[in-house]
């Protein structure tokens, strides 16, 4: 397979990920913008019980968001086939598989939050936290639901209205929560019970606003969608749980691994300062992990389509044609990272440095040259990162979502873990030796999935 970029298909690649892109940056700006507000007004507890019971919100929504790949991967394929009626059975049953999960577990952990929250050392943050996810957990069943709908008009080429909606989402979150936080504007002041039912509320309306769009004439018409019971079908369930089974199992172990890797550094005997340093330099590197996401799910879209219409050569380029883009952007972003790695940190610092107290704090000048030593690395890695998330995301499009959940999951805890806590305390390199871990399983991992995307097995694969 030759390693050319399609001009003929950039702009089609473009008017997918930009648009996913940009709703990403929507959800990043409104969750900085929750934590300012909730800080301006409850001070350092406040924003340590929002993170708390937002790790676990995240684990949550990150952990589901396997449903939505798996219904994106199955609605490309039927729509590249141009069987337009089958569209509408498969979202239809992903919304009842997204109503059939996100309720019983929402139920669930309404019981269980104060169980979960007792970990937390001070009872204050663990009554905050709790009175916080609370208000917020009526979201969350909704939230899976958005997510699929998100993943459906991925899947035909409308990124442009999950954007649209999460901008309405995210806004009016960070205004509800500006008025029910303080009780500005004459709105009663709730507290961290206020910044949790404006999530509720937010996304209500967000939901409200997805199904208004979707049952448009247009789209009625030409899916035949929210036709539940004629649709129902286990066996079509048993499709979209079987690409998404994998990519929950990825996802999950994926993120508990790499709260693992939290504890390696904390554990690190140097006062906090590596766990300082890691966390601000991986911090930094999020901003680069934008155009990697919207050109995997435009890879994604792409693969699904052109397979679903029999093209398979075209599905490749598609492929290939996001990851040249998305990796150019992030070689630059990592080539930035580098040149100015001392700038980067200090304007992070200067608005999240830790406070008096906290860990690293002692030592700032250490945290933040170890930061910026660290974030050398991160720039390095950014290539590898553009293969895993970009060529992984195709592979999931075409249907291999076992094959990429194995790779992950497999390198992250046979190499990364491991080699991780070698270097780190053992060896006693800390953060820097932590982080070259993490670099070392993302070169491994991108030459598994590059192998795999240049064998021809993923472009037979029937899903």
């Amino acid at each position: 397979m030759r390693f050319r970029l399609s001009q003929a298909l950039v702009p089609r690649a473009l008017k997918l990920a930009l648009p996913a892109s940009g709703a990403y940056l929507v959800v990043v700006l409104g969750l900085l913008a929750e934590f300012l507000i909730v800080g301006n007004v409850l001070g350092g507890p406040g924003i340590a019980a929002v993170g708390l019971a937002g790790t676990l919100a995240l684990l949550l929504v990150l952990s589901c968001h396997a449903l939505e790949l798996g219904t994106q991967a199955l609605v490309a394929r039927r729509y590249g086939e141009g069987a337009f009626k089958a569209v509408g059975l498969y979202l239809d049953n992903a919304l009842f598989l997204a109503v059939a999960i996100g309720v019983p577990v929402t139920v669930g952990l309404y019981f269980l939050g104060p169980e979960i929250f007792a970990a937390a050392e001070d009872q204050s943050i663990r009554v905050l936290a709790f009175e916080y996810f609370r208000w917020r957990l009526p979201s969350l069943p909704m939230i899976v639901v958005v997510l699929v709908l998100i993943g459906f008009f991925n899947a035909i080429g409308r990124p442009q209205i999950p954007m649209a909606v999460y901008a309405v989402i995210l806004s009016l979150n960070a205004l509800l929560c500006f008025l029910l936080v303080g009780g500005r504007g004459g709105f009663p002041e709730m507290g961290l019970r206020g910044a949790g039912l404006a999530h509720t509320l937010s996304t209500g309306v967000g939901l409200v606003i997805f199904f208004t769009v979707l049952t448009r004439q247009h789209f009625c018409r030409e899916f035949h969608v929210l036709r539940f019971g004629r649709h129902f079908s286990f066996a079509v369930q048993k499709q979209v749980l079987r690409l998404a089974g994998p990519i929950f199992v990825q996802q999950f172990f994926g993120n508990f691994g790499m709260f693992l890797f939290v504890l390696i550094n904390a554990a690190v005997p140097d006062g906090g300062i590596s766990l300082s340093a890691s966390t601000i330099a991986r911090q930094i590197g999020y901003l680069a992990y934008l155009p990697s996401i919207g050109f995997g799910i435009a890879a994604a879209t792409l693969v699904g389509q052109f397979l679903g219409a029999r093209q398979p050569r075209r599905a490749a380029m598609g492929a290939l044609t996001c990851w040249m883009i998305g990796a150019s952007l992030m070689a630059v972003a990592g080539l930035l990272f580098i040149i100015f790695r001392h700038q980067f940190v200090g304007v992070f610092l200067m608005f999240t440095g830790p406070g008096e107290g906290e860990a690293g704090a002692a030592n700032p000048e250490a945290v933040a040259q170890l930061a910026a030593a660290v974030l050398i690395v991160v720039g390095i890695y950014q290539v590898l990162e553009s293969v895993n998330t970009i060529l992984g995301k195709a592979l999931q499009g075409a249907g291999e979502t076992l094959f990429v959940m194995t790779a992950a999951v497999g390198t992250q805890w046979l190499i990364f873990l491991p080699l991780a806590w070698l270097l780190a305390l053992p060896l006693g390199f800390g953060a820097y030796g932590a982080i070259w871990a993490f670099a070392v399983q993302l070169a491994v991992l991108a030459l598994i999935v590059m192998a795999k995307f240049r064998s021809p097995g993923w472009k037979r694969r029937v899903i």
